[in-house]
């Protein structure tokens, strides 16, 4: 073979070889639509733009693949049909089903295993077509919850750092912003908050905002819930200390039995005991008018006194 024979085959060779790459590698360079879905719902993808679908030849073949990259070589299939047969797919993954009436794919109790890159190649006589999404799921974000981590109060001013806190979602992004918009923005976009507060903004409301690519809740915050001053001048309602007071309270008991005496000789033992008892006065309630006690009779003294005449006979 002469050198001009030669050079016309290597460079037929080439042009096979880049024909070989372009059509290995079609999938991966074209530009995939992005869908972006809740996680856990039945789902219902377009494989094809809705023109194609409507006016696809009946003598179509049609197959479905997953891939976890547009760069990975070896993919899942998820869907085999011929659409003549007008039956049951040759094949078709657990956990999908498929309408060859509008070409989409429905995706029954989506999870994070279903994310990723679907392609359709769609067979029609002697040319073929493809087409791509990407699939994204995110879980819904629940209604924040705002907590004060610490709080300082000093001359009047008042510093605090709050927490915007969820249960659930993924992708979270969180925002801050004063409700009216009266005061300068806040530039904080994370969780933490770190305000500096004087009396006049301690009824500001703060509100966070927390999202992610399928959902977003806000929850509101007023400092004056925790950093109100007390206003000038307020009674102190606090009750004062009162001092217990020891009292001895004197008491003289008869011993049961007649009273008697001989005229001659007094009793050497004195029918009356003094007993001595310590209390101490109760903390002081509501005065309430108080009725005068009568004194009582001194029984004691009045035997004491009595004549040996007077005296009870033996």
């Amino acid at each position: 073979m002469d050198l001009k024979g030669l050079l016309s085959l290597n460079f037929l060779l080439f042009l096979s070889l880049a024909f070989e790459l372009s059509c290995g590698t079609g999938e991966s360079l074209m530009t995939c639509q992005e869908v972006t879905e809740q996680l856990g719902r039945n789902l219902l993808l377009p494989l094809a733009s809705e023109g194609i679908s409507k006016s696809m030849n009946k003598s179509i073949h049609i197959l479905v693949t997953k891939s976890e990259s547009p760069q990975k070589n070896v993919k899942t299939k998820i869907v085999s049909l011929s659409l003549p047969e007008r039956a049951s797919p040759r094949f078709l993954e657990n956990g999908y089903k498929f309408h060859p009436e509008n070409l989409k794919l429905e995706i029954l109790q989506s999870k994070k295993e279903t994310e990723g890159w679907y392609f359709t190649t769609l067979e029609e006589n002697f040319s073929v077509r493809h087409f791509c999404l990407q699939l994204k799921l995110f879980e819904q974000v629940s209604t924040p919850e705002i907590k004060v981590l610490n709080w300082t109060q000093e001359n009047g001013n008042c510093s605090l750092t709050l927490a915007c806190e969820v249960e659930k979602g993924d992708h979270v992004a969180y925002s801050w912003r004063e409700e009216t918009g009266a005061d300068p923005p806040i530039s904080a976009n994370s969780s933490h908050l770190h305000l500096s507060l004087g009396p006049q903004h301690v009824h500001n409301v703060y509100v966070c905002t927390v999202s992610n690519p399928i959902s977003n809740h806000s929850q509101t915050f007023t400092p004056g819930s925790v950093c109100m001053p007390d206003p000038p001048g307020k009674a102190n309602h606090s009750q004062p200390t009162t001092e217990a007071k020891s009292l001895t309270i004197y008491a003289q008991v008869q011993k049961s039995g007649s009273i008697q005496k001989k005229p001659d000789a007094p009793s050497a033992q004195d029918p009356c005991t003094t007993i001595y008892v310590a209390a101490t006065e109760p903390v002081p309630e509501p005065v309430q008018p108080v009725k005068p006690v009568p004194e009582p009779t001194d029984f004691c003294f009045a035997l004491r006194n009595q004549s040996p005449s007077q005296s009870t006979p033996a």
